[in-house]
C-alpha cells in the first residue's frame, strides 16, 4: 500500500524537523560550554527548571520562525494547534538528557 503525503503534511513534517533541530541546537549550546557552573544560577535552579527553560526557548523560536503558520486562522491554513504536543516531544525524546546535562554542568 502506497502512502500519499499531501503538501500540507510535508509542511508539518518539515516544521517538526525544524523543531527537533532547534531543540538539539539549544542542548548543544550548553554542552559546548566547558563549565556552566555559576554558583547563584546552580543554587537557584534545578534540573526541571533547566528543562523547562530549554523547552520554552525552543518552542518560542519555532513559533517566531513560523509566525504565519501559527497565527493564520483563515481558511487558507495556519494552525490553532495546542503546543502541548511540542512539550511532549521534548519530554519524551530529550527530557532525561536535558536534566542530566544540568546535573553534569552544575
Amino acid at each position: 500500500m502506497k502512502i500519499i503525503i499531501t503538501e500540507n503534511q510535508h509542511y508539518v513534517l518539515r516544521r517538526l524537523q525544524q523543531f527537533i533541530d532547534i531543540v538539539e541546537d539549544q542542548i548543544e549550546s550548553y554542552e559546548n560550554v566547558v563549565e556552566l557552573y555559576d554558583p547563584w544560577w546552580c543554587h537557584n535552579s534545578n534540573p526541571d527548571t533547566f528543562f523547562e527553560s530549554i523547552m520554552d526557548r525552543s518552542i518560542q523560536e519555532l513559533i517566531r520562525d513560523n509566525w504565519d503558520f501559527f497565527h493564520d486562522r483563515s481558511k487558507n491554513g495556519g494552525s490553532d494547534m495546542d503546543i502541548s504536543i511540542l512539550n511532549k516531544i521534548i519530554e519524551q525524546n530529550y527530557g532525561n538528557y536535558i536534566r542530566n546535562l544540568f546535573v553534569r554542568k552544575c
